[in-house]
């Protein structure tokens, strides 16, 4: 937890036994919040992707996120399989491969969102070209 936060919340509740009380409950609630901050994004995810007048289609992506929010993974799909590598900030993640199919880089950039699931854009060649809305796989 934020150090400065930790101290204003003692300092200002800490001048009775109710407010020491109410300090306690709250450092170990927001300890809870600020440890569950981080989104990690490893797992075997099934991506639905819709990339407008292209179609739509779906992939099996496994990602694997380092402690240093490096991301690894396959990906398999109506591209072919092929290694995936990116990066991951807590809140944000992107990762890519290269396709002999598309000629180029693609790019699938995102969140994850309350429900568990990810979402995002995907970007081919520089240009943004779609969406996809990924489910953990069992």
């Amino acid at each position: 937890m934020n150090e400065l936060l930790r101290t204003t919340i003692v300092n200002r509740l800490a001048g009775s036994k109710v407010g020491s009380k109410v300090a306690t409950l709250a450092l170990i609630a927001l300890s809870g919040v600020v440890s569950n901050v981080w989104a990690d994004v490893s797992g075997n995810w099934d991506f639905a992707v819709t990339l407008g007048q292209l179609g739509s289609g779906n992939a099996a992506v496994t990602l694997s996120e380092g402690g240093d929010g490096s991301l690894t993974g396959n990906y398999s799909g109506q591209l072919g399989q092929t290694a995936v590598t990116g990066s991951s900030d807590g809140t944000e993640f992107e990762f890519s491969f290269n396709s002999d199919a598309i000629g180029g880089a693609i790019v699938y950039s995102g969140s994850r969102r309350d429900d568990g699931r990810l979402s995002g854009v995907v970007v081919i060649q520089g240009q943004e070209v779609g969406t996809f809305v990924a489910t953990a796989k069992p």
